[in-house]
């Protein structure tokens, strides 16, 4: 498969998520990421149990997961010669993506400005943590998604605040990482891109956020349903879990029709009543769910055109993916890219490196 960022180079000095993550993004289209990693290696090598293979080589099924179709090599940054070697792969790349906090990017000779004066032509794209003056504070998701308010709206109304059950922001991160990174090699070389995690998370409370800019009032907790649309949550069937999206009042009028239910007085008939009336609406619809099988309910709603479907757990959210959706490469089961090119999931070109596997190869391709 020809893949748009074949002839690419990137050099992929982060770690984490956030970081390979968007390397891993541009890995898939095609380009030739080159991970630097120190001689102990991105951290999440250790973040096991699970691991594929022998935990010795350092492929946990975490790093596993957001470090595919990359090349590993491994430089001490700490010493001249590695940050010389560095500097080599510097030279023969397009781009450059780092989470480095500014302090220490300035003391391997990582600035922006720095990069700029040595490589007038490379790109560079960042991630960190906090933004301007707070820059140099460590930072995970679970940080950000505290300090941005994304988990003062995740959970039940009369419960804590809880974190999203993924890294959520360090995935946002990584794709801004990854556009920024594509628009400046469409637009103009030599420019640099950064995001950070909690100005991600901030942003990405889209409505949320919206809400509050409108009106002052302080967002709270839905659980499972939305500010804005009502019905928009879960239920609970005879025999499991489904949720119910209705985003306008003709797809209710039709789950209303494929429920056997009738909205005589009008009270529900707009979404601004629905909303205003959501605890009650939920009730309704709650008990009339509960008399059905998932399955049955997901059918029928699915024939009136509404959209439902069932909670999946995460192998029954595989299996419906089918069986030749996961790919293997030596040993290691992974999921694909999300994104089709020519309407074909991207390759599996190479399993995700053992440390420091590629470094000779690498280093003898500058000389």
């Amino acid at each position: 498969m020809a893949l748009p960022l074949d002839g690419v180079r990137v050099i992929d000095l982060s770690r984490v998520l956030a970081g390979p993550f968007a390397t891993m993004l541009l890995a898939d289209l095609g380009a030739d990421v080159v991970k630097v990693e120190p001689p102990s290696g991105d951290e999440t090598r250790a973040w096991g149990p699970p691991w594929w293979g022998d935990p010795a080589d350092g492929r946990s099924a975490y790093f596993a997961s957001v470090n595919r179709n990359k090349r590993s090599v491994v430089l001490d940054l700490h010493t001249d010669d590695g940050r010389a070697a560095c500097d080599r792969l510097l030279a023969a790349a397009d781009v450059l993506v780092h989470n480095y906090r500014p302090s220490t990017a300035a003391r391997l000779g990582l600035s922006t400005d720095s990069l700029r004066q040595r490589h007038p032509g490379l790109v560079v794209s960042t991630v960190g943590g906090f933004a301007d003056d707070e820059a140099d504070r460590p930072a995970y998701d679970l940080l950000a998604q505290a300090v941005s308010g994304l988990m003062s709206v995740t959970g039940e109304p009369d419960g804590p605040p809880m974190k999203v059950g993924v890294a959520l922001l360090d995935l946002i991160a990584g794709l801004e990482c990854a556009i920024g990174a594509l628009a400046a090699l469409v637009g103009r070389r030599g420019s640099s891109a950064s995001v950070n995690l909690v100005e991600a998370g901030v942003t990405s409370l889209i409505n949320v956020l919206g809400n509050h800019l409108a009106t002052g009032v302080e967002p709270g907790r839905h659980g499972t349903a939305h500010p804005n649309i009502a019905p928009y949550q879960s239920f609970k069937a005879r025999d499991g879990h489904i949720v119910v999206a209705v985003g306008n009042d003709a797809q209710f009028a039709r789950l209303l029709g494929a429920l056997d239910l009738t909205d005589a007085d009008g009270r529900f008939a707009t979404n601004a009543l629905r909303v205003g009336a959501r605890e009650e609406l939920a009730v309704w619809l709650g008990d009339a769910i509960a008399g059905w099988d998932r399955e049955a309910l997901v059918n029928a709603l699915s024939a009136a055109d509404v959209p439902a479907g069932p909670v999946m757990t995460v192998p029954e959210a595989l299996a419906a993916m089918g069986p030749d959706w996961v790919q293997e490469l030596d040993g290691i089961r992974l999921a694909p890219g999300p994104l089709r090119v020519e309407g074909e999931l991207t390759p599996l070109r190479r399993p995700p490196p053992r440390l420091g596997e590629h470094t000779a190869e690498v280093l003898a391709e500058l000389e």
